[in-house]
């Protein structure tokens, strides 16, 4: 159970919302302004906070970056009911967790909400099978290492958290989301020596933080509809891509999923072995290099 507030100036949308979080056994508060919302967090402590964009008076995108400002912490889903230039590019900025569109399905909602939640729990998850793929080219990755390179491990996180929302809020076309990814797969394998080096030096590592704090500042900086650095062109057909955008827009993978997918899409089928959860993961993402 977790501790959610909702912000939502339709009363009836309002009431579903609530509802529906109150089934699934959350505690749920709800307000109808930004402003309430900034009141109510002052008092008491949330997990997730859920805003449409558009409010009376502060909008959910100035709320959000309000009530952040009281509880850094604050895990947050936007939701709208129509396209804005400048709303995508403001979420990226406050690394908003997720974008939903109405209108939407009940278990699409939940499904979000349960994924952002559950992030952490995931992440865990995910390391511990990973690892066991790691151990198979004798690397070696857990909590310890990601605890002692916490800044660099944030700044990657926040890059490709700005891939995720940009795609999931339609900010990015497909062709731009492939350039950013290519920029972030190009300093995985960076990110991976680092990670699994004892000795790296802090010039390398500040570097490498530079460099993701880089385009998730590039990110934040587009607009919509930009015409992207040509002198990065991306490293992957549209029909190599196309399946990683598609599973990003449609919920089919996680924010977890995303951070795993260049490793996924380097590594041969014949590593995997008996780890079918992630070879079935590999062929969702990349199902051209099936075999591969």
């Amino acid at each position: 159970m977790a501790k959610v507030l909702v912000i939502e100036d339709d009363k009836s949308m309002n009431d579903i919302l609530v509802s529906t979080l109150t089934d699934d056994g959350h505690d749920v508060r709800s307000v109808f302004t930004g402003e309430e919302s900034v009141d109510l967090c002052r008092e008491s402590e949330f997990d997730l906070v859920i805003t449409d964009v558009r409010l009376p008076g502060m909008d959910g995108v100035e709320t959000i970056a309000e009530l952040k400002s009281i509880q850094p912490k604050l895990r947050c889903i936007v939701i709208t009911g129509y396209a804005s230039e400048d709303t995508p590019v403001r979420a990226i900025r406050l690394k908003v967790d997720d974008y939903l569109f109405k209108p939407f399905s009940l278990l699409y909602f939940l499904q979000s909400v349960t994924r952002v939640l559950d992030r952490e729990k995931e992440r865990k998850s995910k390391l511990a099978l990973f690892g066991k793929l790691f151990a198979r080219f004798g690397l070696s990755m857990g909590d310890d290492q990601e605890q002692k390179l916490e800044d660099l491990v944030s700044c990657r996180q926040e890059a490709f958290q700005g891939l995720f929302v940009g795609t999931r809020s339609g900010f990015l076309s497909q062709y731009t989301a492939n350039e950013i990814y290519t920029s972030l797969e190009s300093l995985e394998g960076k990110f991976r020596k680092v990670l699994n080096s004892s000795h790296a030096s802090s010039g390398v590592i500040r570097e490498l933080r530079n460099k993701y704090a880089d385009v998730h500042d590039r990110l934040a900086l587009l607009e919509i509809g930009a015409v992207e650095d040509t002198t990065l062109r991306p490293i992957l057909t549209v029909e190599e891509f196309a399946p990683l955008y598609d599973a990003i827009k449609k919920s089919d993978i996680s924010f977890g999923d995303l951070l795993y997918a260049p490793l996924l899409r380097k590594t041969p089928d014949s590593r995997f072995e008996t780890l079918g959860e992630l070879l079935q993961l590999k062929r969702k993402l990349w199902p051209s290099t099936a075999g591969g």
